[in-house]
């Protein structure tokens, strides 16, 4: 159900957006850069990346991402749902393959008919309920959601401010759905800068 609620979300940020590229964006992306350098940390005030690796039919990806001022890639406000809030992260890509990456928080702010999913900061386990990770490749959704899924979401700076940072770590088994038995083992990290709060409603 609040899968649904997310994508319901996700195209209206994509319609606001005033980016009018079609397919993904491939500028941005590289392979086998951490975000750390000789053993020092990347400044990252007021930017949007995550790190991803996994690795796929025995062959490693790495994904490093800048998302910083693409706010068609996010999914933050009460669209449908309010006065809830709800926030979310979706990122397509053509390289290193064609995949969709998606942090979903859900409900951040809670109302009478939708409660909070992700709360603030702490460990997640992976469960059937956000916080969770998606990794969406070569035909088949990997979900932290499934059954069978294990590890957690850490999250160490949390906020339901535009402007402030949501950021944290990954790492577990992602399942595939639809019985197939399929698994991926992630790692990453995140830090977003959170854009400007969508709290239209349609009329």
């Amino acid at each position: 159900m609040h899968r649904a609620l997310f994508l319901t979300l996700v195209p209206l940020a994509v319609a606001c957006s005033e980016d009018t590229s079609t397919g993904a964006d491939t500028s941005d992306v590289t392979t086998g850069e951490a975000s750390e350098t000789a053993g020092e940390t990347e400044d990252l005030t007021g930017r949007s990346v995550y790190h991803l690796e996994f690795t796929l039919d025995g062959n490693p990806v790495v994904i490093d991402r800048e998302l910083t001022g693409k706010d068609q890639y996010f999914a933050f406000g009460s669209t449908h749902i309010a006065p809830a809030v709800s926030f979310a992260v979706m990122d397509q890509m053509t390289f290193p393959r064609t995949m969709n990456v998606i942090f979903n928080f859900g409900i951040v702010v809670a109302s009478d008919v939708y409660p909070i999913q992700t709360a603030g900061t702490g460990t997640y386990a992976f469960q059937a309920a956000p916080p969770d990770i998606e990794v969406v490749v070569k035909g088949l959704e990997y979900h932290s959601t499934e059954a069978g899924a294990a590890g957690s979401i850490v999250i160490d700076a949390w906020s339901v401010t535009t402007g402030d940072v949501v950021s944290g770590t990954l790492s577990g088994t992602l399942v595939a759905e639809g019985g197939t038995g399929a698994t991926i083992d992630v790692t990453g990290s995140f830090h977003f800068i959170l854009p400007a709060k969508n709290e239209g409603q349609p009329q």
